[in-house]
């Protein structure tokens, strides 16, 4: 198929061409409680071809592109139809001209799981036992899941030098905890992801989520509005500092969405806390998104983006890296934050309030605006600690980065590496 699609190409007026190739192949599983409620096995086949089209309009030179799905049970004629539509629909893309370079064929490997061992069918009851081995409290259980195992073959091949192709594996679990106390029943949700086995990590956080719960359901007050030192855990985490991430990509760089300039001191020229340490790690162990290339073919290997609160690259694909003249680094969506100086025992010895649970936690990179409704948290006065709901947090991450403290405790989700807690003083809550 791919050379059909090749040959339709190499025989039509356009400047360059790329040919995504995926194979899909999944096991899902989904419980009521302990109980299979349904099991399901697909297979998917299918090309995405984009083509790139240059022209002129008053002088000014423009590269058009336009991406479209090629279904495998598709015969020339219809092929050759979906191509011509697409070479038109490239015509009215006026995008400012980019080059794309000649790439080499390099040498790449597999993304290395354990689930390459065997078949996914044969995964699918150990990744069911490592789900419920916690799962064995009185008032709370995981009341129901949804379990979802893929092999995926990707192939890359462009009318610019590259012929590139690799295995990986994709799982995800989601699941949901309740816990009853009383006549209130609480319900938590969770996502868990992962390309390798580690039953430690899945009945880590099945175990983790069933204590969220419980803690949850004890939860009866609500925190008095007020200034408080604040300790964000656990997934918000991540969410804070992938501002970072999106304001040095290229993409937002040039669309002036960030004003982030090479060697700028991101945090400040006064940093009171912990400095940022960030690297892009394409081949973060147990990630759904490590990949040896990027949908361009670029050939991925880890870049630091902050050094000390220095920005010291951009980051991101093709297009937007040779409009910055930066050296391209691809699309990289696995990051790493160092850890910081503090342990989370450290940041405890004095009151705190500690949120780790939001029923819509956002950060707008744009603005820097973070928060949510809190969901689940801890108040620590002194003397007691106290389980809180209700209430809600808005910061804006200009506003405290400078005096920011990362835990030394490190933690691995969905992507990313980095502390586990972050401590932030004088922060607003608006309780009751």
């Amino acid at each position: 198929m791919v050379s059909r699609i090749k040959e339709i190409l190499e025989s039509k007026s356009i400047d360059d061409y790329k040919i995504i190739e995926e194979k899909i192949n999944s096991e899902e599983a989904f419980f009521v409680k302990k109980d299979i409620d349904m099991t399901r096995s697909k297979e998917v086949h299918h090309y995405k071809v984009t083509v790139y089209k240059d022209f002129e309009e008053n002088e000014v030179k423009y590269r058009g592109s336009s991406t479209f799905n090629v279904d495998p049970t598709m015969n020339d004629k219809e092929i050759n139809e979906i191509i011509e539509d697409g070479i038109f629909a490239a015509g009215f893309v006026k995008n400012a001209y980019y080059d794309i370079p000649k790439m080499e064929t390099a040498e790449i490997k597999n993304v290395e799981s354990k689930f390459s061992e065997g078949t996914l069918a044969d995964w699918m009851p150990k990744l069911v036992e490592a789900l419920y081995k916690s799962d064995n409290e009185k008032n709370g259980e995981i009341n129901s899941a949804e379990m979802f195992l893929n092999k995926k073959y990707k192939r890359i091949i462009t009318s610019y030098g590259v012929d590139l192709s690799y295995e990986s594996y994709e799982g995800m679990i989601e699941f949901i905890t309740s816990w009853k106390e009383t006549d209130e029943e609480i319900e938590l949700y969770k996502m868990l992801t992962f390309s390798d086995y580690d039953p430690e990590a899945i009945s880590k956080a099945a175990s983790e989520m069933l204590f969220l719960a419980k803690e949850r359901a004890k939860a009866k007050n609500t925190v008095n509005s007020g200034k408080y030192k604040l300790i964000l855990s656990g997934s918000p985490v991540k969410e804070v500092l992938s501002y970072y991430l999106d304001k040095s990509n290229a993409n937002n760089i040039y669309n002036k969405i960030s004003t982030f300039k090479m060697e700028d001191s991101i945090q400040g020229d006064n940093i009171k806390g912990d400095s940022i340490n960030l690297i892009l790690d394409p081949s973060v162990k147990n990630s759904i998104y490590s990949s040896p290339i990027d949908d361009d073919g670029v050939v991925l290997s880890k870049t630091q983006i902050l050094e000390n609160g220095k920005l010291k690259n951009y980051h991101g694909d093709l297009r937007h890296s040779y409009y910055l003249k930066n050296k391209p680094t691809g699309v990289i969506k696995n990051f790493v934050v160092e850890t910081g100086s503090k342990s989370m025992e450290e940041m405890k010895k004095e009151p705190y309030l500690e949120l780790v649970a939001f029923s819509d936690f956002q950060m707008d990179s744009t603005t820097g605006d973070f928060g949510g409704e809190i969901r689940l948290g801890w108040y620590f006065d002194g003397e007691k600690t106290i389980p809180v709901t209700g209430g809600s947090l808005n910061i804006n991450i200009q506003d405290v980065q400078n005096n920011i403290f990362l835990s030394k405790e490190m933690q691995s989700e969905n992507g990313f590496i980095g502390p586990k807690a972050i401590e932030m003083k004088n922060i607003t809550i608006a309780g009751k």
